[in-house]
């Protein structure tokens, strides 16, 4: 690959900048774990090791790279500490997880970090083999300041890997176009078989190697039998991709079943769709705007028109991917913010050609000088209008209302006493106090105890059983007397109170479960200044 001297700088700053921002506050919250996904990935992994199995037994995302690659990582994290003497023996490795999950939960995330900037490498290289040095260096610019895609470079899920092999499906089929060999078929295939493995909507990459297809056979009329052909390996190596990459999805079909259907839920806590039109308007309003911005997402519309124009390629393998995969996520029943990170990369591109389309247009009226300042001042702009956002999100982070709570609560909660956590408060297990953690239909189980017992995942999952989270609002009121506390640090109970239609039982529950309390403190997040829930902290009259 040849690269010139100015663009491998400007990728070389993109990367410095982004690497600036992504390791910015990437320890937030530790050892308390708020994100509710990243222990089940690490608790996934680290059961692997235990078990000495390749069996995941959870195929929900299905995330098996993503497991397969955290077990791979522990295990170095493991070996090299039992090697320096920081570990006597694997049984000590297992227990300072559970003691302080820092030891692996850093890692893993500076894991995704790396994932990160992959994808932005990965983007740079499609948006250059589509329009050029110009057009890649914008990309990789707009990519290092991207708010969400620096969030979810921060926290140990799937989607930045899927994002990685969905590019690299997509880089494959600008093969297609250009040479249509059965191995530019084989590797988009087995790029977009790997992909499903580690997140399903990667599915939707199908519409890069499809459209590529019917772009070549548009090309080479004489070619059409030869681009069939290469479909077909390509539909047979994307199955080869998915067996290699997770071959338990084949050998354990049941769980599979089991666990998509438990991820078909109609209703989330403040994650419920409104049907597919209310859908695609949520996802462009906000993680595509938090994401480009406003102006972004003008630039990125007028680069989809002009794009298509400038680059046939762009319109079978870009375009047709982001329509299918922006469809493909607002027809389901919920909607989250991350769904939509593999589309940013894209979108980018896009905005980066309606950057460049604008300052063209001012060459032909003005001049190449006016063009390039054009082209500057724009990309300056957007520039600007995301770091501010990333820099609000990054205070947020490290400022976060269970935080400001578990400072209060070592102040004010007396030694002795019996509290109540709806979150993984680690940083609180410390404390001279019994923690209660609610466990759904099996009432509340002592804290510690279960730490120290090192629990699972399927303790966690079965615990949670036809609810949306695992609170207090979950427990049953047979139940009730297992949670019995003289304090409850709650983060849950406002975002039913914000749904009272959608979620009446878990309302009765808190209810049952507030009796003879009052409030002792409350945190509220602060737009810009300070991130997470509601958090109240109740005291009970009651024993």
């Amino acid at each position: 690959m040849n690269i010139k001297p100015l663009t491998s700088c400007a990728l070389i700053a993109a990367l410095t900048v982004a690497l600036m921002f992504r390791l910015d506050g990437i320890a937030f919250g530790l050892p308390a774990l708020y994100d509710p996904d990243e222990p089940i990935f690490v608790l996934l992994s680290l059961k692997l090791l235990k078990n000495g199995t390749l069996n995941p037994g959870w195929f929900g995302h299905p995330g098996t790279t993503t497991i397969y690659t955290l077990a791979l990582l522990e295990l170095a994290i493991g070996l090299s500490g039992q090697v320096t003497g920081k570990f006597a023996d694997a049984a000590a490795f297992s227990r300072a997880i559970y003691t302080d999950p820092t030891v692996v939960f850093l890692p893993g995330r500076i894991l995704m970090l790396l994932f990160g900037m992959i994808v932005l490498v990965l983007t740079w290289h499609l948006a250059r083999r589509l329009f050029g040095d110009r057009i890649g260096a914008i990309t990789a610019l707009l990519i290092a300041v991207d708010p969400v895609l620096i969030r979810y470079s921060q926290i140990i899920r799937t989607d930045m890997q899927a994002t990685i092999f969905l590019l690299l499906a997509m880089i494959s089929s600008v093969g297609i176009c250009r040479r249509g060999t059965v191995r530019d078929y084989v590797i988009a295939g087995l790029w977009l078989g790997i992909g499903c493995a580690t997140k399903w909507p990667v599915s939707a990459g199908l519409t890069a190697i499809l459209g590529s297809t019917v772009f070549r056979m548009a090309r080479q009329p004489g070619d059409r039998h030869s681009a069939l052909r290469g479909l077909a390996a390509s539909s047979i190596s994307s199955v080869i991709g998915l067996a290699a990459a997770s071959p338990f999805i084949f050998l354990d079909y049941q769980t599979v079943l089991e666990n998509l259907a438990g991820e078909e839920r109609p209703r989330h806590l403040g994650a419920t769709g409104h049907g597919i039109i209310n859908n695609l308007f949520w996802f462009i309003a906000h993680p595509l705007q938090d994401a480009l911005s406003l102006a972004g997402l003008g630039a990125a519309l007028l680069g989809i028109v002009l794009g298509i124009r400038r680059s046939a390629e762009f319109g079978a393998i870009v375009v047709s991917t982001m329509a299918v995969f922006m469809l493909l996520i607002a027809a389901q029943a919920l909607v989250w913010e991350r769904w939509a990170v593999p589309l940013l990369p894209l979108l980018t591109i896009a905005g980066a050609v309606g950057i460049d389309g604008m300052a063209r247009a001012m060459r032909g009226r003005f001049g190449p000088w006016l063009e390039r300042s054009s082209l500057i001042s724009l990309t300056a702009i957007l520039l600007v209008l995301t770091i501010l956002t990333a820099r609000a999100q990054a205070r947020e982070r490290a400022h976060d209302t269970r935080g400001l709570a578990a400072a209060w609560a070592r102040k004010n909660i007396p030694v002795g006493s019996t509290v109540a956590v709806e979150y993984f408060a680690i940083d609180l297990a410390p404390m001279p106090w019994r923690f209660l953690y609610p466990g759904g239909d099996f009432g509340c189980f002592d804290g510690k105890a279960e730490l120290a017992r090192q629990i699972d995942y399927s303790r966690v999952s079965s615990s949670r059983g036809a609810h949306p989270l695992v609170d207090q609002g979950s427990i049953p009121a047979a139940r009730l007397g297992t949670c019995a506390a003289d304090w409850a640090i709650l983060t849950t109970y406002d975002r039913y109170r914000a749904e009272p239609n959608l979620f009446p039982e878990e309302e009765r529950g808190y209810a049952r479960f507030l009796r003879g309390s009052h409030l002792a403190a409350k945190f509220e997040p602060v737009p810009g200044k300070v991130g997470g829930p509601i958090v109240r902290i109740v005291q009970f009259s009651r024993h």
